[in-house]
């Protein structure tokens, strides 16, 4: 009885690199839950900035900082993960918030599910100008199981479920995800040959045999920047994504399984397909359809092929030719009409 009354404890994990002028306010925001975590651990990177010296500024014993040589954000969690002691494991990226009531609302929602491997919340995006107040409502797939109903006190998803909407889209973010120690053991840490769209690969391993817990509140904060790891770093991101998507095909039997997993394939090789023809790569973007297609024989991937050759943009072309077209008509009447 003792045992069930100590109050559950958290690990904070925030791997951080260059993030010195941001890495502060994250930490900050740990440090205010209302649920007091048991440490935060601030994984350094290899940082070449004032890092170092910003966190240790911070005068606050729950703050453990880490240094390691650079070896990417996927070695960086790993080494977190290593040196929590909290029952649950919570992540937490050096340039993104938490509201103040995340850990206690996560907190509550595992007391409801005792049975899910951990918790996961909705979050806002910024990304400049642009304020997202509910990212899961933007989502193509998850806010389909959503179906406009409201679960702020929390929505079990079975592994089942998670893995099939997590064949599709990725719509769990790090910042917004916390889970049991007991079950980050079962699933491993994350894949160190990652070192970008890393959640996607231990999410989908996570998934095949633990379910989440989704509560319906904007709990975190994602701040999206030019430097961003996934604008940097985003072609390899999308390359590892599909490769993923395609070994994960290959590997279940179920057709359920293997039409989500399509899915997936066809919006990864959409996106890189467009990251490519915006750069003015048009021959790298119709080789990606293609090669899409060939795993997934969708005949969507191979109008896409081609219309990566259209003008970028179409409305504006169209118009441009018309106008064009109008004036020659209009210079063919005048001529008709001075030859009369």
């Amino acid at each position: 009885m003792a045992d069930r009354a100590r109050p559950v404890t958290v690990s904070v994990v925030i791997p951080t690199h260059d993030r010195g002028r941001v890495v502060v306010e994250a930490i900050e925001s740990a440090l205010a839950q209302t649920h007091p975590p048991l440490e935060v651990i601030v994984v350094d990177d290899g940082s070449t900035d004032d890092t170092a010296e910003r966190v240790g500024r911070l005068r606050d014993a729950r703050v453990r900082y880490l240094r390691r040589p650079h070896a990417g954000v996927s070695a960086a969690r790993n080494a977190g993960i290593a040196a929590a002691t909290g029952d649950l494991v919570a992540f937490l990226d050096s340039d993104d918030l938490w509201k103040p009531d995340k850990v206690e609302a996560e907190i509550a929602a595992l007391a409801r599910y005792p049975s899910a491997g951990g918790v996961f919340s909705d979050l806002e995006k910024v990304d400049g100008a642009t304020f997202v107040p509910s990212f899961m409502r933007r989502t193509r797939v998850f806010s389909r199981l959503l179906a406009e109903r409201a679960y702020r006190e929390g929505l079990l998803l079975s592994a089942r479920a998670l893995y099939l909407c997590l064949l599709q889209e990725v719509p769990i973010k790090t910042p917004a995800l916390t889970v049991r120690r007991s079950a980050l053991e079962r699933a491993g840490g994350f894949n160190e040959a990652w070192t970008s769209s890393e959640d996607w690969e231990f999410l989908l391993r996570f998934a095949r045999r633990e379910s989440l817990v989704y509560v319906d509140r904007p709990l975190a904060v994602i701040r999206i920047s030019a430097d961003s790891l996934h604008r940097r770093d985003q072609e390899r991101g999308e390359l590892m994504m599909l490769r993923l998507l395609a070994s994960e095909r290959r590997r279940v039997a179920d057709p359920e399984a293997r039409r989500a997993a399509t899915v997936g394939i066809v919006e990864r090789a959409k996106h890189l397909s467009w990251y490519y023809r915006d750069r003015g790569r048009r021959l790298a973007a119709a080789r990606t359809c293609l090669h899409a297609f060939r795993l997934v024989w969708q005949t969507e991937l191979l109008l896409r092929a081609l219309m990566v050759w259209a003008p970028q943009n179409p409305r504006r072309y169209l118009r441009r030719m018309l106008s064009a077209r109008t004036a020659e008509l209009l210079c063919y009447g005048v001529l008709s009409a001075s030859l009369v």
